[in-house]
């Protein structure tokens, strides 16, 4: 089966960014290509999110090229000013390692089934505990193969009796993989990611689980629509939980903080041996 031409430049912006992230030789230039490949990929899907009348994601698609150029312009003067900042390699490790775990999962079926259909079996388990008589159907891989996918519908496992469908935004991954990232490719003490790891995996995992239950239940039993338990309800507690399990890390890794401040400083950068020398 052939790439499409959009995954091709998928893979490579990873693969480059990932080299520029681990070694030293040619790292800007990896990284500024990685950038503008990767920025290219992201405009490239914005036509999707729109047929599927998602535009929200399709802005962020759109909005996505001209970040990662302005992070690729942003690396081209680390290799103009002979430097290497941390907040250039956290952005590359950050990114990299997010993207290669979420696209991972998300164009290889037999992977992506498997945590959907975990995600649905725990769904469904804690229902019962409820009392209700809900059950996790099978894996629907909606024509794909198990080694790659070949079309863009919504791999599904169904919550029995319940009318709603488990996919793959049900899990949460698009939050496991920046999460894990972040933490992992912060420069601290390894007990001081391994203790943030340790909870934020497991309590996103947990708070996802309670969001799905959630909008089973606000549907099912007609409190509010599905619309209205899913985009708004749970988004919101989703959004808290993220908040709270932020200040936590920054709390376990100072690091971490100063990595997501200096992001938001690449406007007033200058380099380093000049700040060095004041």
């Amino acid at each position: 089966m052939l790439l499409r031409y959009t995954d091709i430049l998928l893979w490579i912006g990873i693969v480059l960014m990932l080299y520029g992230y681990l070694w030293k030789r040619y790292k800007h230039e990896t990284r500024i290509t990685a950038y503008i490949l990767l920025g290219l990929f992201w405009v490239a899907e914005a036509p999707y999110f729109l047929s599927i009348s998602d535009h929200v994601n399709a802005a962020l698609c759109v909005i996505a090229l001209p970040l990662f150029g302005y992070f690729a312009y942003n690396e081209n003067l680390s290799k103009e000013w002979a430097e290497d900042p941390e907040v250039m390699r956290f952005l590359a490790g950050s990114i990299s390692i997010a993207m290669l775990i979420y696209y991972f999962v998300q164009r290889i079926p037999l992977v992506s089934g498997a945590l959907i259909k975990v995600v649905s079996d725990h769904t469904a388990w804690v229902l019962q505990l409820m009392g209700y008589s809900f059950t996790s159907g099978p894996i629907n891989y909606v024509g794909n193969p198990m080694w790659y996918r070949a079309n863009n519908n919504e791999i599904i496992v169904a919550i029995r009796g319940s009318g709603i469908n488990i996919i793959l935004a049900c899990t949460a991954l698009q939050t496991f993989a920046p999460a894990f990232s972040m933490i992992y490719t912060t420069t601290t003490a390894t007990i001081k990611k391994a203790k943030a790891l340790l909870i934020v995996i497991p309590a996103l995992y947990l708070a996802n689980i309670g969001r799905n239950v959630l909008v089973i239940y606000l549907t099912y039993e007609g409190i509010t629509s599905f619309d209205m338990a899913h985009n708004q309800i749970a988004k919101t507690g989703s959004v808290i939980v993220l908040v709270i399990l932020l200040f936590i890390v920054f709390e376990l890794m100072p690091e971490f903080h100063e990595n997501i401040m200096n992001i938001l400083r690449l406007p007033k950068r200058e380099p380093i041996h000049r700040k060095q020398r004041e």
